[in-house]
């Protein structure tokens, strides 16, 4: 399969990356779409809120996903994080309505902000 140039890097970073850093190019994309949503709303532009709520609810369904509860005993409670967000998420997709993007918001920044913090106290001990 051929790459274009910049799609090629993307591949290769990603491939390259450690698994924290992984993670932290899945939360800044989820900061992404997240700004984009909102730029929507500022905005009054449905196209833009669409795509960053459909973005933002697939990068959380991943996170959700890829949470195994069964090795760490906290990971139960951040699941349910994720999924109150992705709920919140489709319904402001669904309605329109800003304020249930800010209710996802309010719990996804702090938990982004500690997976970033993680991430590079993981990296500093490798």
């Amino acid at each position: 399969m051929a790459y274009s140039g910049k799609r090629s890097y993307t591949v290769n970073a990603v491939q390259t990356a450690t698994p924290a850093m992984r993670l932290v190019m899945v939360v800044d994309q989820l900061d992404a779409s997240l700004a984009r949503a909102i730029s929507g709303y500022e905005a009054n532009d449905l196209y833009e809120i669409h795509c960053g709520l459909k973005n933002a609810q697939a990068v959380v369904a991943l996170l959700r996903d890829c949470l195994q509860v069964e090795l760490w005993d906290g990971a139960s409670d951040i699941r349910r994080i994720y999924e109150y967000s992705l709920d919140r998420l489709v319904r402001s997709n669904l309605t329109k309505e800003r304020e249930l993007l800010a209710e996802a918001e309010a719990v996804l920044r702090p938990l982004m902000a500690a997976w970033r913090q993680a991430a590079v106290l993981v990296s500093s001990d490798g």
